[in-house]
Protein backbone atom coordinates (compact mmCIF):
# COMPACT_ATOMS: atom_id res chain seq x y z
CA UNK A 1 0.00 0.00 0.00
CA UNK A 2 1.46 3.25 -0.97
CA UNK A 3 2.75 6.11 1.36
CA UNK A 4 -0.57 8.42 2.14
CA UNK A 5 0.18 12.12 0.76
CA UNK A 6 1.56 14.94 4.03
CA UNK A 7 2.30 17.95 2.62
CA UNK A 8 4.43 20.52 4.63
CA UNK A 9 3.01 23.96 3.60
CA UNK A 10 5.77 26.86 4.51
CA UNK A 11 5.37 30.19 4.26
CA UNK A 12 8.59 31.59 3.57
CA UNK A 13 10.55 33.72 6.51
CA UNK A 14 10.48 37.14 7.20
CA UNK A 15 12.10 39.28 4.11
CA UNK A 16 13.70 42.39 3.50
CA UNK A 17 11.78 44.91 1.89
CA UNK A 18 12.73 45.47 -2.24
CA UNK A 19 15.66 46.67 -3.41
CA UNK A 20 16.86 46.90 -6.51
CA UNK A 21 16.01 43.80 -7.15
CA UNK A 22 12.67 44.47 -6.87
CA UNK A 23 9.96 41.94 -4.93
CA UNK A 24 11.05 38.99 -6.23
CA UNK A 25 15.76 39.16 -5.13
CA UNK A 26 14.03 40.36 -1.90
CA UNK A 27 16.54 38.26 1.05
CA UNK A 28 15.55 37.14 4.41
CA UNK A 29 16.06 39.24 7.26
CA UNK A 30 18.53 37.87 9.84
CA UNK A 31 14.93 37.54 12.46
CA UNK A 32 13.85 35.61 9.45
CA UNK A 33 16.62 33.09 8.90
CA UNK A 34 16.94 32.62 12.63
CA UNK A 35 12.98 31.32 12.71
CA UNK A 36 13.22 28.84 9.96
CA UNK A 37 16.64 27.44 11.57
CA UNK A 38 14.80 26.82 14.89
CA UNK A 39 11.96 25.38 12.96
CA UNK A 40 14.97 22.86 10.86
CA UNK A 41 16.33 21.80 13.92
CA UNK A 42 13.01 21.09 15.11
CA UNK A 43 12.33 18.96 12.34
CA UNK A 44 15.29 17.17 12.43
CA UNK A 45 14.98 16.30 16.03
CA UNK A 46 11.49 14.66 15.15
CA UNK A 47 12.72 12.76 12.52
CA UNK A 48 10.66 14.46 9.46
CA UNK A 49 11.91 13.26 6.49
CA UNK A 50 10.37 15.57 3.07
CA UNK A 51 10.87 13.05 0.00
CA UNK A 52 10.34 16.12 -2.11
CA UNK A 53 10.84 19.81 -1.71
CA UNK A 54 9.37 22.48 -3.48
CA UNK A 55 9.61 26.16 -3.36
CA UNK A 56 8.52 29.19 -5.09
CA UNK A 57 10.92 31.03 -7.83
CA UNK A 58 11.07 34.09 -5.77
CA UNK A 59 14.59 34.10 -3.26
CA UNK A 60 12.70 34.64 -0.07
CA UNK A 61 11.27 31.23 -0.74
CA UNK A 62 14.13 29.32 -2.32
CA UNK A 63 16.14 31.03 0.94
CA UNK A 64 14.03 29.78 3.23
CA UNK A 65 13.81 26.46 1.79
CA UNK A 66 17.35 25.67 2.29
CA UNK A 67 17.85 27.67 5.51
CA UNK A 68 14.88 25.31 7.02
CA UNK A 69 16.64 22.02 5.47
CA UNK A 70 20.08 22.83 7.02
CA UNK A 71 19.39 21.07 9.99
CA UNK A 72 19.15 17.93 7.80
CA UNK A 73 22.53 16.64 6.18
CA UNK A 74 20.62 14.54 3.56
CA UNK A 75 17.52 16.17 3.00
CA UNK A 76 16.29 15.84 -0.67
CA UNK A 77 16.70 18.31 -3.67
CA UNK A 78 14.75 21.98 -3.66
CA UNK A 79 13.15 22.18 -7.11
CA UNK A 80 11.70 24.98 -7.88
CA UNK A 81 8.06 25.18 -8.90
CA UNK A 82 6.20 28.26 -10.88
CA UNK A 83 3.21 27.35 -9.44
CA UNK A 84 3.79 28.41 -6.35
CA UNK A 85 4.53 32.15 -6.65
CA UNK A 86 1.96 34.18 -5.29
CA UNK A 87 0.14 34.91 -8.60
CA UNK A 88 -0.89 31.61 -8.92
CA UNK A 89 -4.41 29.76 -7.95
CA UNK A 90 -4.48 26.69 -5.31
CA UNK A 91 -5.65 24.67 -8.33
CA UNK A 92 -2.88 25.62 -10.19
CA UNK A 93 -0.76 24.70 -7.65
CA UNK A 94 -2.57 21.45 -7.39
CA UNK A 95 -2.38 20.74 -11.23
CA UNK A 96 1.31 21.11 -11.45
CA UNK A 97 2.15 18.78 -8.45
CA UNK A 98 0.04 16.05 -9.60
CA UNK A 99 2.12 17.06 -13.06
CA UNK A 100 4.87 16.18 -11.54
CA UNK A 101 3.81 12.91 -10.02
CA UNK A 102 3.16 14.02 -6.51
CA UNK A 103 0.67 11.34 -4.68
CA UNK A 104 2.24 9.98 -1.56
CA UNK A 105 4.99 10.44 0.73
CA UNK A 106 5.88 13.84 2.66
CA UNK A 107 6.23 16.73 0.51
CA UNK A 108 7.55 20.03 1.84
CA UNK A 109 5.90 22.96 -0.18
CA UNK A 110 7.64 26.57 0.21
CA UNK A 111 5.37 29.56 -0.87
CA UNK A 112 3.36 32.97 -0.10
CA UNK A 113 0.36 34.28 1.07
CA UNK A 114 -2.37 34.12 0.01
CA UNK A 115 -1.52 31.40 -2.43
CA UNK A 116 -0.39 28.83 0.45
CA UNK A 117 -3.69 29.90 2.98
CA UNK A 118 -6.00 28.99 -0.16
CA UNK A 119 -4.39 25.95 -0.74
CA UNK A 120 -5.09 25.08 2.73
CA UNK A 121 -8.26 26.08 2.59
CA UNK A 122 -8.76 24.23 -0.52
CA UNK A 123 -7.50 20.89 0.89
CA UNK A 124 -9.12 20.95 4.22
CA UNK A 125 -11.89 23.41 4.33
CA UNK A 126 -10.28 25.12 7.38
CA UNK A 127 -9.00 28.91 7.09
CA UNK A 128 -5.18 29.44 8.35
CA UNK A 129 -3.63 31.98 8.97
CA UNK A 130 0.22 32.22 7.69
CA UNK A 131 2.61 34.54 9.29
CA UNK A 132 5.78 34.89 7.97
CA UNK A 133 7.83 31.24 9.03
CA UNK A 134 4.31 29.13 9.84
CA UNK A 135 4.28 25.57 9.02
CA UNK A 136 1.55 23.80 8.56
CA UNK A 137 1.15 19.92 7.71
CA UNK A 138 -1.50 18.80 6.11
CA UNK A 139 -2.45 14.95 5.20
CA UNK A 140 -4.23 13.92 2.05
CA UNK A 141 -5.14 10.56 2.35
CA UNK A 142 -7.29 10.84 -0.81
CA UNK A 143 -4.10 12.73 -2.35
CA UNK A 144 -4.56 16.07 -3.43
CA UNK A 145 -8.53 16.63 -3.59
CA UNK A 146 -10.17 19.43 -2.21
CA UNK A 147 -11.87 19.01 0.95
CA UNK A 148 -10.28 15.46 1.77
CA UNK A 149 -7.33 16.73 3.89
CA UNK A 150 -6.76 17.65 7.65
CA UNK A 151 -4.61 19.41 9.45
CA UNK A 152 -1.83 17.38 11.59
CA UNK A 153 0.33 20.15 13.04
CA UNK A 154 0.35 24.16 13.20
CA UNK A 155 3.41 26.17 13.83
CA UNK A 156 3.66 29.84 14.36
CA UNK A 157 6.52 31.22 15.30
CA UNK A 158 5.24 33.98 17.17
CA UNK A 159 4.49 37.78 17.12
CA UNK A 160 7.56 39.41 15.60
CA UNK A 161 9.10 36.25 14.77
Amino acid sequence: MPTPLVLDLLRHGRAEPAGPAGDGGRPLTPGGRSVLERLGVRLEREGTRHDRVFASPLVRAAESAAVLLGASPDHAPVETLEALAFASSPADALAALRGLGVSSGHVLLVGHQPLLGLLALLLTGAEVAFAPGSLLRVECPRGLLPGTGRVLLALDPGPGA
